[in-house]
């Protein structure tokens, strides 16, 4: 046995997939927040990079897990949930408790993310609100 930790060949692709979400999310967040204060940009940044994870990464896993399961798919978003599912098999076949709670966290967390992104750059009145609603929500369905 190897000490030490170690990183599989097939994580680069997964990696990159997260590296392009994570500009993705800060660019489309950076240029919706033009003309607001810092700390805004910062989130909308945050919560346009979190909407894309919700939806590219979760979304697929859910869909995946529904239609078959991810050790049968040969989809590059499928070898990022086995990279994951060598620490818990429960990713790798269809979970209920598993595939139940990423299921809300797609609907709830993603459509509050993109609410929350709506609020901060209309400057709504409900912004703060529905910052502690999704804050309160995923804590709920941290497993």
């Amino acid at each position: 046995m190897r000490g030490g930790w170690e990183l599989g060949a097939a994580a680069g692709g997964p990696l990159l997939l997260c590296a392009a979400l994570l500009a993705v999310g800060c660019a489309l967040g950076l240029r919706l927040g033009r003309g607001l204060g810092a700390a805004d940009r910062g989130a909308l940044a945050w919560l346009c990079f979190d909407a894309l994870v919700h939806f590219a990464l979760e979304g697929p896993f859910v869909y995946l897990s529904l239609v078959g399961n991810i050790t049968d798919s040969d989809a590059l978003i499928a070898s990022l949930w086995k990279e994951y599912g060598k620490a818990d098999a429960r990713w790798l076949y269809l979970d209920p408790t598993i595939v139940s709670l990423e299921i809300l966290t797609v609907v709830l967390g993603g459509f509050l993310a993109l609410v929350l992104i709506y609020a901060i750059v209309k400057e709504k009145h409900y912004r703060d609100t529905v910052t502690w609603d999704k804050r309160i929500a995923l804590l709920g369905m941290i497993p």
